[in-house]
C-alpha cells in the first residue's frame, strides 16, 4: 500500500545564518541542494538493504545491477570471488554460513549501487513552522539570523515531500527486485521515499519537509520569497542591509521581527516598517560629531 503524503503547506521555512549564501539566497534567488553525503546525521539518506528473498533472488538483482554496471565479463569475476570468499565459513549454497558471508557481499555491492544512484541527488531542507525556538537556536546563529519565508503556491520542485520520522531505514530486497526487474514505478517511488525522506523520531521537531533536486550544489529557487523573520537577536546593522535590500518588494516580501510571547517560551512577530528601516541613513562616528557640531 503507497504511503499517504501530507498536504503541502501553503508556506515553507528556511533557517538562516547571515552570511553569503543568505544574501544570495535573498537578492540572486538561489538556493543550495545538499548532498546527502554531508549530512551531519550519518543515518540520513543512508538506509541499509534487508534481506526478504531466497538467495538466488539476491543474486538475481546482484547481476542485473552489477552487468549494467560493469559489464557481464567483469561481474562473472566479481561473482566468482564471493563466492570464493565465502569458502572461509563454508559452501555459498548450503544455506548455513558460507551462504551467509555471500549473500552479504552480494547485499555490499547491492547497498553501494542505490547510495550511487541516488547520491548524486541535491536536498533542500525546509521547515513547516516560523515560530520553532530550536530550530532558531540550531540553524539561524541563536536567533542572530533569519528565517525566510517561501510560497509553495506554484513552486518548482521535482520532488517535494514531509520527512517521515516513523518510517524504517531498511530498503527490501523484494522491493529493489521489483523495481530494477519487475519495472515497478511505485516500488521505485517507496524506495526513493525510505532513501531520501526518512529520519529518526528524535528529529520530529524540526517538522522538514524536502525538496529534491537532480543534482547537488546551487541553483534557482524552487519557490519566491513571501516573508522575512529577523531573528530576536540580529544585529542592527544586519537586519537594516536586509530590509533595505529588498524594500523595493515590500508588496510581495513582509517583513517580521521577532519577540518573546507574554511570560512564556512562545515566539511571536509583528510587521515592521520598511519605510522607518529605509530612511534611516549611514551613522556617523561619535568620535566625529563634536567636530560637525562645533563646524556649524
Amino acid at each position: 500500500m503507497a504511503t499517504a503524503v501530507s498536504r503541502l503547506p501553503r508556506r515553507l521555512y528556511k533557517y538562516k545564518s547571515f552570511g553569503v549564501n543568505t544574501l544570495r539566497m535573498l537578492g540572486e534567488a538561489e538556493v543550495y541542494f545538499a548532498n546527502p553525503h554531508q549530512f551531519n546525521d550519518p543515518f540520513d539518506c543512508s538506509p541499509t538493504v534487508r534481506v526478504d528473498v531466497e538467495r538466488v533472488e539476491v543474486e538475481r538483482l546482484w547481476k542485473h545491477l552489477r552487468m549494467k554496471t560493469v559489464g557481464k565479463g567483469q561481474a562473472i569475476k566479481e561473482l566468482g570471488n564471493h563466492r570464493y570468499m565465502a569458502t572461509e565459513y563454508g559452501r555459498h549454497d548450503d544455506g548455513a554460513a558460507g551462504t551467509a558471508a555471500y549473500v552479504g557481499h552480494l547485499v555490499s555491492d547491492i547497498d553501494d549501487h542505490i547510495s550511487t544512484h541516488f547520491g548524486g541527488r541535491g536536498v533542500l531542507s525546509l521547515a513547516a513552522h516560523w515560530d520553532n525556538p530550536l530550530m532558531w537556536s540550531h540553524y539561524a546563529d541563536e536567533h542572530r539570523g533569519m528565517c525566510i519565508e517561501f510560497d509553495t503556491n506554484d513552486h518548482r520542485c521535482d520532488r517535494l515531500e514531509p520527512v517521515a520520522y516513523s518510517s524504517t531505514r531498511y530498503l527490501l530486497v523484494s522491493d529493489l527486485i521489483a523495481w530494477h526487474l519487475g519495472k515497478s514505478g511505485e516500488a521505485e517511488q517507496k524506495i526513493a521515499r525510505q532513501f531520501f525522506f526518512a529520519k529518526a523520531p528524535q528529529w520530529r521537531y524540526e517538522n522538514e519537509w524536502r525538496a529534491i533536486a537532480p543534482k547537488s550544489g546551487v541553483d534557482d529557487a524552487p519557490f519566491r520569497i513571501s516573508a522575512i523573520h529577523l531573528g530576536f537577536r540580529i544585529d542592527r546593522a544586519v537586519a537594516t542591509a536586509v530590509v533595505k535590500m529588498l524594500a523595493d518588494a515590500r508588496d510581495k516580501i513582509k517583513f517580521y521581527g521577532m519577540w518573546s510571547e507574554g511570560d512564556g517560551f512562545k515566539l511571536a512577530r509583528y510587521l515592521l516598517d520598511v519605510d522607518e528601516f529605509v530612511e534611516r541613513g549611514m551613522r556617523m562616528s561619535a568620535k566625529f560629531v563634536i567636530d560637525e557640531f562645533a563646524a556649524k
